[in-house]
């Protein structure tokens, strides 16, 4: 099992809830900005609009990933550190999002799943699904 840093425990164990952008309740967006805020320092916006609904042909998630709207900057993959925004692929779509905590491993929440830790690494049932890292510009 993988060393985490301390603060990482804080943030296992939340409840998901969609849209939800506290400690009552987090969606994944929810679930990044809360710790990038927190933990780093950042400043990301609420984005209360951005829940992701089965059935809506929209990729909000990705739109806010993207380094054109200046709030995200790429990172290589295998330069990613403990903060950086993961962008994931779940039905074929690109609207998950984790955060890197340890090498080869983040937290992320899921529905019907509270926020956990698990690998995204070539090991894990995310490899196929990973798009890229982000770092937020604080």
């Amino acid at each position: 099992m993988q060393d985490f840093p301390a603060w990482v425990s804080q943030y296992i164990g939340l409840l998901f809830k969609e849209g939800g952008r506290d400690r009552g309740g987090l969606d994944c967006y929810g679930l990044l900005r809360l710790v990038i805020n927190e933990q780093f320092g950042g400043s990301v916006p609420l984005y209360e609009g951005i829940a992701y609904r089965p059935g809506e042909d929209r990729n909000l998630l990705a739109h806010l990933m993207d380094e054109r709207l200046r709030h995200w900057e790429p990172i290589p993959q295998g330069l990613e550190q403990p903060g950086d925004g993961i962008l994931l692929r779940v039905m074929g779509r690109p609207i998950h999002v984790g955060i890197v905590v340890a090498p080869g491993w983040m937290i992320h929440i899921e529905k019907d799943s509270d926020s956990i830790a698990e690998r995204f690494g070539p090991e894990s049932r995310w490899k196929q699904r990973l798009l890229g890292f982000y770092r937020h510009a604080t």
